[in-house]
C-alpha cells in the first residue's frame, strides 16, 4: 500500500499546478445498458449500506442483478460525522468488493449551501478528503471519481433578486472544483461530475457568466466535463417527458465533448407522481429507459443512465 505524507495546502498546490503540465488522460468506459453505456445508482446512506460485511455484499449483489456498473456512494455527514473520515475501512472493503465485480464507485456528496462563495471551502475540502483517502488506499480500494450534488435553487436567495449573484458564485465554485479535479486526473483515472436538474435550460435562467450569455445548463456543462441530469419524469416520450426535457442538454453535450448521464427517480413523492417511477414499478421503468437508451445510443454526449436511489430501487414494485 502506497502512503504519502503531505499537508492539504501542499496537495492542493500540486494538483492545481499539474493542470499546466500534463495532457488529460481519457477515462475508460464500461458497458451495461443495451447501447453499451454506464448504468449507475445513487446510494446516500453509507451507515446503512456499507457498515457491515452483509450490507456491503447485499448492495453489490443487487447492483449485479440490476446491471448497475457505477455506484455513487455518499461520503458526507451521517449523524454529524463525515462518514469517509470516520470509517475509511468500510469504504476500502466496499470499493474492493465492487471492483472485483467490475463496478466503479464514485464519492457522492453535496449541499445547497455549497453554492455560496463563503462555503466553497467545504466541497474543496471534501474533494481533498477523497484524494487523501485514495493516497492511503491500495489501487483496488480507490474511488473512481466524485459527484457533487449542489442545488442552489433550494436556498432562499433563489427566489429573490439575489439569484443572479448566487448563480455567479455557484458557477465559480464549480470552476474551482473542476480545476482541482483536472489536476488530479493527470495522474489518476478519475472523473468529476455534478448533478444538474433538467430545467436549467429554461429562458428564466439565461445567465451571463464570464462575458457569455446562455442557459445556465450550458454554463454548467462548459465548466465541468460530466453531468448527471436529474430528468425526473416517469415516461420517455412526448410533451413533459424525459427526452422532451433533456433534448437541449443532450445536443449541447454531444457538440461540446461533455458526458451527460440521464437520471430517473424511484422514491414515493406524492403528490408529484409524474416525477417518479414509484407507482408504475420496475418493469415499466425499464421499458421507458430502454426507449431513452435507443434514442440516444449514437449521441456522443450520452453517457448512460442513473437510478435514484438504492433504497427505493430495492423496494419498488416489480
Amino acid at each position: 500500500m502506497f502512503k504519502m505524507q503531505i499537508n492539504r495546502g501542499e496537495l492542493l498546490a500540486i494538483l492545481v499546478g499539474l493542470v499546466m503540465v500534463f495532457t488529460i488522460i481519457p477515462l475508460s468506459v464500461s458497458a451495461e445498458t443495451t447501447s453499451g453505456k454506464d448504468k449507475a445508482m445513487w446510494s446516500w446512506f453509507p451507515n446503512e449500506d456499507i457498515d457491515t460485511t452483509e450490507n456491503r455484499e447485499e448492495m453489490i449483489e443487487f447492483a449485479e442483478e440490476k446491471g448497475v456498473n457505477v455506484i455513487y456512494l455518499n461520503i458526507g455527514e451521517r449523524n454529524s460525522d463525515i462518514y469517509l473520515k470516520m470509517h475509511p475501512e468500510q469504504y476500502r472493503k466496499f470499493i474492493k468488493l465492487a471492483h472485483e465485480s467490475d463496478i466503479k464507485v464514485y464519492a457522492l456528496d453535496g449541499a445547497s449551501e455549497w453554492a455560496k462563495e463563503e462555503n466553497h471551502h467545504i466541497p474543496i475540502s471534501r474533494m481533498l478528503d477523497v484524494f487523501e483517502y485514495n493516497c492511503h488506499s491500495s489501487e483496488d480500494e480507490q474511488f473512481d471519481g466524485v459527484q457533487f450534488d449542489i442545488e442552489p435553487y433550494l436556498l432562499d436567495e433563489w427566489d429573490t433578486n439575489e439569484r443572479g449573484q448566487l448563480i455567479q458564485e455557484y458557477l465559480s465554485g464549480l470552476k474551482i472544483l473542476n480545476k482541482i479535479s483536472k489536476a488530479y486526473s493527470q495522474t489518476h483515472d478519475f472523473e468529476f461530475m455534478v448533478a444538474m436538474p433538467f430545467w436549467f435550460d429554461g429562458e428564466e435562467y439565461e445567465t451571463t457568466y464570464r462575458g457569455k450569455s446562455m442557459p445556465l445548463s450550458d454554463h454548467v456543462m462548459d465548466t465541468v466535463n460530466s453531468v448527471a441530469l436529474m430528468a425526473y419524469r416517469d415516461f420517455a416520450e412526448g410533451r413533459d417527458s424525459i427526452t422532451y426535457h433533456i433534448e437541449h442538454e443532450m445536443e449541447y453535450a454531444s457538440k461540446n465533448g461533455v458526458k451527460a448521464v440521464v437520471g430517473v427517480e424511484t422514491q414515493y413523492l406524492e403528490p408529484y407522481e409524474k416525477v417518479s417511477f414509484f407507482e408504475e414499478g420496475e418493469a415499466y421503468m425499464n421499458e421507458q429507459l430502454e426507449i431513452v437508451d435507443k434514442m440516444y445510443a449514437d449521441e456522443p454526449g450520452y453517457g448512460g443512465q442513473a437510478i435514484h436511489k438504492y433504497q427505493s430501487y430495492q423496494t419498488m414494485n416489480p
